[in-house]
């Protein structure tokens, strides 16, 4: 269905039900939901998703661009299940309509289920015989043992090489080659698609060219049962710490430590980028490949499938700079970052002081805890400028400061900033200077100097703001739909949670309780 025909349903069935009480209440309700829906052109969605199905004929499907509408009129009301969901959209008019659906012929559960399996499959293709899709694996029980998953990985440790280190020599050595097809290439995409294109094109991103962003990562708990079901016998026998596997549904989460909440809370780690214009945040990419990954892994993999997708989708979306905390204070990261034209704003992290940095054929100079080279005098010397074309940073002396006389610039020696209170080089107006290339240490010397970073916070704050407000509104608590059978827009957001990428099934009953009976009791 195209937009406008979309359009054109909406009206009609709309003006076939504006003399009903109850349908006029629902449409006042939501309305910023039917403005937002309406309004979201999903034309550029059809060919993706026709991929996802036999290309020969067959009997017709149901539309594929009407089934994703209604996922996102689902998170968009906060319905956390496919079950739920279908017994709403059955009593509640209002959302078959704005799905596209004619009130009376709506889909089923298997049929939302179908499609979300469709996605998580990839593109049609033929199987082979002992070739079994991606959904039904998921589907099944994960035999899994904790102890023994956390032994493994400390065997797969490299005391030589990081993790982030072998990750970005990869990444590096694999640039030119493109994102496989999958689950996560068509998510994107279709993000792109839908949400990122259509902003470029109306102005809302402006300066793509030079785009701003930030990422960080977080944990988002699953609904999965965290304690299992064992194998074995044991605990008939009295022993109930046996340490044998045990049935898990999903086979990634795992037991992670949330430094915001200081608790302990069972899921997998995700990661997301965002860029922020005029106060209003843009997503433009997530990751979660699943298990007990850290920032140093999920950042790298995150910028690296953007640029890729940005540049798929013919986007023209140009990294300028890249935002992130502490936990981005590696060396991979500023390798990666740089090699790709990206400017990293990242502080030293609290863990990594005192830094004493190891530069090739320059030992005699001292450094400062943050990298900032010392004089002869112990001094911390001042970031005189950048040299773009040599890629290197020069230091001047810190006692010689710039000051106007008799309508001339000129330098003059402060000796209350000199320790020793005399100039070391008299015959030079800024010397001694400290040559630096950002090769030589790209963590502490990167393209934007760590005072400019310093002076460029506001930057830094209102983008890692930014990414905080996008996970708050990720990980919102959710409400139950039948204790509130109207959605208005004044409602306090923070009472609800949508399913953004853990499916959380509903109460078998909860939908039972629709609205129309609400408003007929009351």
């Amino acid at each position: 269905m195209r937009h406008s025909e979309y359009l054109e349903h909406v009206k009609r069935h709309f003006a076939a039900r504006s003399d009903e009480v109850e349908f006029a209440k629902a449409v006042q309700g939501h309305e910023k939901v039917v403005g937002t829906i309406t309004n979201l052109n999903l034309d550029r969605t059809e060919p993706i998703l026709r991929k996802l199905y036999s290309p020969k004929p067959r009997r017709k499907p149901r539309d594929p661009v009407c089934m994703l509408r209604a996922f996102i009129l689902m998170t968009l009301l906060r319905i956390s299940g496919i079950t739920q969901w279908v017994g709403e959209t059955k009593y509640t008019a209002l959302y078959a309509i704005l799905c596209g659906f004619e009130p009376e012929d709506v889909p089923g559960v298997g049929t939302y289920y179908g499609f979300k399996n469709r996605i998580v499959d990839g593109p049609f293709r033929t199987r082979g015989e002992n070739e079994t899709p991606q959904s039904v694996l998921n589907a099944r029980a994960h035999a899994r043992n904790f102890k023994s998953e956390k032994e493994a990985k400390k065997h797969e440790i490299d005391p030589y090489h990081s993790q982030s280190e072998k990750l970005a020599q990869k990444l590096l050595e694999e640039a030119g080659q493109p994102r496989a097809e999958g689950f996560e290439k068509i998510l994107e995409d279709l993000l792109f698609q839908a949400g990122v294109l259509p902003s470029i094109e109306s102005g809302v991103l402006d300066e793509i060219d030079s785009t701003i962003v930030s990422g960080d990562g977080s944990i988002l708990p699953t609904a999965a049962s965290a304690e299992g079901k064992p194998l074995c016998s044991c605990r008939k026998q009295g022993v109930c710490n046996c340490g044998h596997d045990r049935l898990y549904s999903s086979p990634t989460a795992e037991w992670r430590h949330n430094h915001r909440t200081d608790g302990f809370e069972f899921g997998d780690r995700y990661y997301h980028i965002i860029t922020t214009v005029n106060g209003h945040d843009f997503p433009l990419i997530a990751v979660m490949p699943g298990g007990n990954k850290s920032d140093y892994t999920l950042s790298l993999q995150a910028v690296d499938r953007l640029l890729k997708a940005a540049e798929e989708n013919d986007s023209g979306i140009g990294i300028k700079m890249f935002v992130g905390d502490g936990h981005h204070d590696s060396n991979a990261h500023y390798r990666y970052l740089i090699e790709n034209g990206i400017s990293p704003i990242i502080p030293l992290s609290k863990n990594s002081r005192p830094v004493s940095p190891h530069l090739p054929g320059k030992d005699e100079i001292r450094f400062d805890e943050d990298g900032t080279p010392l004089c002869g005098q112990n001094a911390r010397m001042r970031h005189h400028q950048y040299d773009r074309k040599q890629n290197k940073h020069v230091f001047s002396c810190p006692a010689k400061r710039g000051t106007h006389r008799n309508g001339k610039s000129v330098y003059v020696f402060r000796e209350d900033l000199c320790p020793a209170g005399r100039d070391c080089k008299p015959d030079s107006s800024l010397g001694p200077f400290v040559y630096i290339k950002s090769e030589d240490d790209p963590r502490l010397f990167p393209p934007v100097p760590k005072d400019k970073q310093a002076v460029q916070g506001n930057i830094q704050a209102a983008k890692r703001l930014g990414t905080n407000q996008c996970r708050t509104r990720l990980l919102q608590p959710r409400q139950h739909v039948s204790k509130r059978p109207i959605r208005p827009d004044s409602a306090d957001p923070g009472q609800h949670r949508p399913p953004c990428f853990h499916q959380i099934r509903g109460s078998q009953n909860g939908w039972k309780r629709s609205r129309r009976h609400f408003l007929l009791e009351k």
